[in-house]
């Protein structure tokens, strides 16, 4: 089963599940998330420090559906539009605040997501789903 690891701020007080509203995870790497599509993933926490510590699982999710999402190349700022595709060809598109993204990432506020996200390398990103809900 594949693991992803899950920053501690993302993690439930109970420590067993995901912050409440958090119902997908971004990442770098949309080709590679994409096989995983329909899978349980295992979600961890580093013990202590990243590589040099053990994984602590938390908890399974299922992924749902991965779909390609692309930042804005002139960077990120409050209020600024990502691009959310509904088909793998890019032929149908639309707009997503950030305001929408930080939310049912678990961010507490935007301009919290637009720090995490705005040193990124990567246009093009995956939002991979944990629940059935669509944008």
């Amino acid at each position: 089963m594949k693991r992803i690891s899950v920053n501690p701020r993302f993690v439930n007080n109970t420590g067993d599940g995901l912050v409440p509203g958090k119902i997908h995870t971004i990442r770098q790497n949309y080709d590679f998330w994409k096989t995983f599509e329909g899978q349980d993933v295992a979600l961890f926490t580093w013990e202590r420090k990243a590589y040099r510590s053990n994984q602590i699982v938390f908890c399974t999710k299922h992924i749902t559906k991965v779909q390609r999402i692309k930042k804005e190349t002139d960077g990120i700022t409050p209020g600024s539009p990502f691009t959310f595709y509904r088909s793998p060809n890019e032929s149908y598109h639309e707009q997503l605040l950030i305001s929408e993204l930080a939310l049912n990432d678990g961010f507490i506020t935007e301009s919290d997501f637009i720090d995490w996200f705005s040193d990124y390398p990567d246009v093009y990103m995956a939002l991979v789903q944990f629940t059935d809900f669509k944008y």
